[in-house]
């Protein structure tokens, strides 16, 4: 009963999936004709993206009070994220060097690797110009910035203004969410019909690449999670911290293994760093903040994402800009997008618009992440326990009183 209410609306989707798999390829013309509902799916996400992005990203960062007390804490917080998200990727990377989640596969999509390719333009990925390209799926990562730039503008403004503003976009983000929602209803039968298409082109050359994707994943996520468990232990206080993390980290990650979220782990991951000492100041920022930021198992599948549709493709991975690109996408995928409501819908379409993915990857994005989802939560949330550790050694202060601060607003994540 459990496993139904936890994993209930994984499950739903991956058997639509699953489902229109066998249809397309039992009945490849039936395929064909529900091609329209798939197209219908796809559009009605690609529009939401661009508003459920902009407003819930101002949205978080306005409503954070009093920044300057919470200043050395934050950027940490954030600085970390970053540095860690960036070495999980590159673990990643290096994991994919050695096994190629695609070899020896290539789908027949050559009408849109031009696309592919000139989306890998680093720079041009941050920016446009003019205003009104930021508001194109196809101009996300400099849409992130701009939103970046205009939340932070407004949380700068005097208490009064900034609440204004923080409670016009926490509506403006109901009302999107609620429209998401609507579209959400219609997901197994769009995910049936975008898989039927997929299996009823490239049914037989598929199949491979997927069961060895996961066997590839599974593994790596095992290997980072009892390395970046070592480690995080071993950085803040050496071997005797270490043992401790070992010791705590269980029960997140079993109640993140059980639940598939990580806000449903911050409670297990509160009582964790209380016993492993972390302060009460950083706990009550770190916790719930990284439940929403800091996904170093989000980053890891990211990065299989990316190098899965490029060696399904045909289009070489391992160069100096697709690294690169894949790094920041990844990273920025993870933590920023992540941390929104219906982050991880958002997340495909976010990848698949930074690199100029066509449109019949999609279902292998979203399978591939369904399938992997409590893997990487588990990762996430044992990382979280880490940060923690990390965030209280490089910012406590032994000559002032522990101040116990308000646990901020946790966006689900």
């Amino acid at each position: 009963m459990n496993v139904l209410k936890n994993y209930g609306s994984s499950l739903l989707l991956i058997a639509s999936m699953v489902l229109g798999g066998f249809f397309g390829f039992y009945f490849p013309q039936g395929a064909t004709y529900i091609s329209p509902v798939a197209d219908l799916f796809l559009n009605l996400l690609y529009c939401l993206i661009v508003p459920l992005v902009f407003v819930s990203l101002v949205s978080a960062i306005t409503k954070m009070s009093d920044l300057k007390r919470l200043r050395k804490i934050l950027l940490w917080i954030v600085g970390l994220t970053i540095v860690t998200e960036a070495l999980a990727a590159i673990y990643m990377i290096v994991v994919v060097g050695f096994f190629n989640p695609a070899a020896g596969v290539v789908l027949p999509m050559t009408e849109h690797l031009k696309d592919v390719e000139s989306n890998s333009n680093l720079l041009s990925m941050f920016t446009v110009n003019d205003f009104n390209l930021l508001f194109s799926r196809k101009s996300l990562l400099a849409l992130v910035v701009f939103t970046l730039a205009f939340g932070i503008a407004s949380a700068s403004l005097p208490n009064e203004q900034r609440e204004k503003v923080a409670t016009a976009f926490d509506i403006l983000e109901r009302i999107v969410m609620k429209l998401v929602s609507y579209v959400m209803k219609i997901a197994p039968i769009g995910l049936f019909a975008l898989f039927a298409g997929l299996i009823q082109e490239q049914g037989d050359q598929i199949l491979g690449p997927l069961l060895r994707t996961f066997v590839i994943f599974f593994v790596a996520a095992i290997g980072y999670y009892i390395l970046s468990t070592f480690v995080y232990g071993y950085v803040a206080g050496g071997h005797k911290t270490a043992k401790s993390l070992w010791k705590q980290v269980v029960n997140p990650s079993l109640t993140a293994l059980g639940t598939s979220s990580s806000a449903a782990s911050i409670p297990s991951n509160f009582v964790a760093s209380k016993a492993l000492g972390i302060s009460p100041a950083v706990r009550d920022l770190t916790i719930p903040l990284g439940a929403n930021l800091h996904k170093d198992g989000a980053v890891l599948i990211q990065v299989l994402k990316v190098a899965l549709i490029f060696g399904l493709l045909n289009i070489p991975f391992f160069t100096v800009e697709t690294i690169v690109t894949t790094l920041l996408v990844s990273v920025i995928s993870a933590s920023v997008i992540g941390a929104i409501p219906g982050g991880g819908y958002v997340g495909v379409l976010f990848l698949a618009a930074a690199f100029g993915f066509p449109p019949e990857t999609l279902p292998i994005i979203i399978l591939v992440g369904s399938v992997t989802d409590a893997a990487s939560t588990v990762i996430n949330v044992s990382g979280d326990l880490g940060l923690g550790l990390l965030v209280d050694k490089f910012t406590k202060d032994k000559t002032q009183p522990e101040e116990v601060l308000a646990t901020p607003d946790i966006i689900e994540a």
